[in-house]
């Protein structure tokens, strides 16, 4: 099997094991598909975490705002469909509870204990079976496992709120489970949702093409491990990476940035000073050898 270790960031990198005789096809299909299901897998374990600890989204006319006087003047422009998620009820339903939200962006309104329990515990389960630190640990991913995880934040949505009852519309864990969120809106280029039909394979500098199979380019030797970069197509071979990394970096230039102050500091001193030194002296052998120095005087005091 061929171990293929793709690696966008420091962050965002994963493994992935195939056949040598695997069409590239397929390879750019299932690596494309585990880096977009990792990307939405991480922000819906996220928002699934702030649901259960600080409840429901607020609509956005109200996020953030925690005068009373701010609130309502929001409200009397609301649409009648969003004004019951603006404020905090004050009658709890059976099994819910109130934890409000400090930051004002959430109703504050969670299910009960062990419900929240459950949700943030699986929640932490998906974030560690689709980690960056899988690498270190030689674990590769599959699109099978990266889409039993997702099945698993499903379930605990339906049973938290079966049917996605009680939970606005804007939710971002409701609008990711119902494929709705829009993804390449929100992740910045470190992530880099791709589009399957859109994306080219590289390797070594060099664009494994579609239609031919992994080991026209790789050789047959099944016992290979590579490292790859996904490209958009006609964006031209991808960034090398850097030879040191961010934190070798810093201490580089940590050290020479003194050298250069050192040398500064050289530069700045008198040129002509070193001539006051003894060892300076053209005479000093003469005076050693008929055992005189600079101290006597032949003139008298």
């Amino acid at each position: 099997m061929v171990l293929i270790h793709y690696k966008k960031t420091e962050l965002n990198q994963f493994l992935y094991e195939c056949n040598g005789n695997t069409p590239n096809d397929q390879v750019i299909k299932d690596l494309v598909e585990i880096n977009n299901m990792r990307i939405i897998l991480d922000r819906l374990a996220c928002a699934m975490e702030d649901l259960a600890t600080n409840g429901p989204l607020k609509p956005e006319d109200t996020r953030g705002l925690s005068e009373q006087s701010l609130i309502d003047a929001a409200i009397e422009t609301m649409a009648p469909e969003k004004k019951p998620w603006a404020v905090t009820p004050q009658q709890l339903l059976p099994g819910q509870r109130l934890n409000p939200d400090k930051t004002s962006y959430r109703t504050g309104v969670i299910q009960t204990e062990e419900l929240s329990q459950m949700v943030i515990e699986n929640c932490n389960k998906v974030k560690q079976a689709i980690s960056k630190n899988l690498v270190d640990l030689k674990q590769c991913l599959t699109t099978k496992i990266v889409q039993e995880q997702l099945d698993l934040l499903r379930g605990c949505m339906m049973i938290c709120y079966p049917g996605y009852h009680g939970l606005p519309p804007w939710e971002p864990a409701r609008e990711i489970l119902e494929g709705q969120y829009d993804t390449q809106a929100t992740f910045t280029e470190q992530y880099d949702f791709l589009d399957e039909k859109n994306t080219s394979l590289w390797w070594a500098g060099k664009e494994l093409l579609r239609g031919k199979l992994l080991q026209d380019f790789i050789g047959k030797n099944d016992k290979t491990k590579i490292i790859v970069r996904l490209q958009k197509t006609g964006g031209g071979a991808p960034v090398r990476e850097p030879a040191v990394d961010a934190e070798t970096q810093k201490k580089m230039m940590a050290f020479y940035y003194k050298k250069q102050q050192e040398q500064k500091e050289l530069e700045a001193e008198n040129e002509d000073q070193y001539l006051n030194s003894q060892w300076a002296n053209p005479k000093q052998l003469k005076q050693q050898l008929m055992g005189a120095s600079d101290q006597i005087s032949w003139k008298p005091k």
